[in-house]
């Protein structure tokens, strides 16, 4: 199963182009040069040091960015000492150059990257903001992941991971919530990244956004409800695991007793609910997003009802 992200090994300069450059406003400036290259690191990194001549430790294996620092220094040079300069650089294999805020390319880089089959762009966008952007999506691409059997929903801006057996409902309660107004992410197949300390949930690209309900086959989202009942991802802030009536007796009545789940090292609210004929699923996932919302805002209903009752036997105690 792949998801909208190329798998790291076939990461390259000219899919990062296809994928962000227009985002990134990026123009080649040595044709194609380069663009076969592999990306091996979500980091990138500033060449200002090397360019003085101290490479010890030159993070070569990463996008180089050229920022107003490191052109202003080049202009600074003369032609001979300038050749020199990239030359520290580009003694390493360095497979892509971005020189960032218009700034104009000393010819000498220009050369030095074509002589290296180096990529070299040029962006008018600010250096900080095209970093962040930059590393922000090489992140996602690089970032260890997990495929899991399940739904994930957008309800009210919380990502729910609906999980359960085979044919206990999952598809048709989200299709209940898309119906609400909510958005879908994925169906059936769910692939989970590790962003810093989030989990970010991506769909299949074969499935798309398409979902399988037994008895009617397989019907597709988008075309049903619209562009607005889609999402091309989400962070996933809670499971909803439901279950069969009879194989748990002993459900939780209060919302007291709290349990979670661990995706790839980080632990997220888990919702374990029974399935019954007759049951709202669409209704109940809904109130458990916004009893999340409430959580998250500090507002503890379980607990606060607890102490209240605990407050009253203790007055008529005493």
């Amino acid at each position: 199963m792949r998801d909208r992200y190329p798998e790291p090994g076939e990461m390259t300069v000219g899919r990062l182009y296809e994928l962000v450059g227009q985002k990134l406003l990026l123009t080649p400036a040595n044709d194609e040069d380069g663009f076969s290259r592999s990306i091996t690191s979500p980091d990138i990194s500033r060449p200002g040091l090397a360019l003085t001549g101290y490479t010890h430790r030159f993070l070569h294996d990463r996008i180089q960015i050229f920022g107003e620092t490191e052109i202003t220094y080049l202009s600074s040079l003369g032609s001979a000492e300038r050749s020199a300069a990239l030359g520290n650089v580009f003694g390493f294999p360095v497979y892509c150059c971005i020189v960032t805020k218009g700034l104009e390319l000393p010819p000498e880089l220009t050369s030095a990257a074509a002589g290296a089959s180096c990529a070299l762009f040029r962006s008018p966008r600010d250096t900080t903001p095209l970093i962040h952007d930059l590393t922000g999506f090489l992140s996602e691409v690089f970032a260890p992941r997990k495929s899991v059997h399940g739904t994930l929903v957008d309800v009210f801006g919380v990502g729910l991971l609906v999980t359960g057996r085979s044919a206990i409902g999952k598809s048709e309660a989200v299709l209940g919530l898309v119906e609400r107004g909510h958005r879908l992410v994925a169906d059936d197949i769910v692939r989970i990244r590790r962003t810093g300390e989030q989990l970010l949930g991506t769909g299949d690209t074969l499935m798309g956004y398409h979902m399988e309900i037994r008895g009617l086959g397989m019907v597709n989202v988008a075309a049903l409800y619209g562009i607005r009942s889609i999402k091309d991802k989400q962070q996933v802030d809670m499971e909803v695991r439901l279950v069969d009536w009879s194989q748990k007796p002993d459900f939780d009545r209060t919302g007291l007793d709290r349990s979670t789940t661990t995706y790839l090292g980080i632990k997220i609210p888990q919702v374990i609910l029974p399935v019954l004929p007759g049951r709202n699923l669409a209704l109940l996932l809904e109130v458990a997003a916004m009893n999340f919302l409430l959580a998250s805002r500090g507002v503890d209903v379980p607990a606060v009802l607890d102490r209240r009752l605990i407050e009253r036997m203790q007055e008529a105690g005493g």
